[in-house]
């Protein structure tokens, strides 16, 4: 599928339930969250009110955005449920959670975060490679986070276990204003060989 300016309604957005020990990945989490709701686009989340994950949806809620939750009941203390001005969906497990969010989304941005991170970010890229859905996705940092694991994609690339088609599905940008205008422009699959 071909790239284009197309519209994105709706964002996943991957990140840490934890606060970062860097203060400008909170603010980057923030303006993300205000960016979105100003540009009438709805966070869809982990549905926590810690960490960047928080940060994202209280950015948005304080712009008047639309924010959607998804939370697995069972998996976590309910006392980092958000509980503030969101539409939280409950679901009973980590599969359902991330399932959820990438039918709801138009594309994801995935801040810095860990294993949950990783792993959400993997499973997306693997399933648009796969044809499974066509989401754009985009890496948001402020130029320190994420450079190891796109020097990895690299490599991966350089070696032959990665194809360039497939490496170009995903972006990274540096402020929420180029994360947004790059999942517009990003490609919706592989090319065509």
């Amino acid at each position: 599928m071909n790239a284009g300016n197309r519209k994105i309604n709706t964002v996943a957005v991957f990140c840490a339930s934890s606060f970062s020990n860097d203060p400008a990945f909170i603010e980057l989490a923030t303006g993300l969250g205000k960016h979105l709701a100003l540009e009438h686009v709805t966070v869809v989340f982990g549905g926590s009110d810690a960490g960047l994950m928080g940060a994202v949806a209280d950015g948005a809620i304080s712009k008047g955005g639309h924010v959607v939750g998804i939370y697995p009941e069972d998996t976590f203390s309910h006392d980092v449920r958000h509980r503030g001005d969101i539409d939280l969906r409950l679901v009973s497990s980590m599969h359902e959670r991330k399932a959820m969010m990438y039918q709801l989304s138009d594309g994801v941005i995935a801040l810095p975060g860990g294993y949950g991170t990783l792993d959400e970010l993997a499973e997306v890229l693997a399933w648009t490679q796969l044809g499974l859905h066509y989401l754009p996705v985009v890496l948001l940092d402020t130029g320190k986070f994420w450079g190891k694991f796109v020097e990895f994609l690299d490599d991966a690339t350089s070696v032959g276990v990665l194809n360039q088609s497939s490496r170009h599905l995903l972006g990274r940008a540096f402020d929420p204003e180029g994360a947004l205008q790059l999942l517009r422009a990003l490609p919706l699959g592989l090319a065509d060989d």
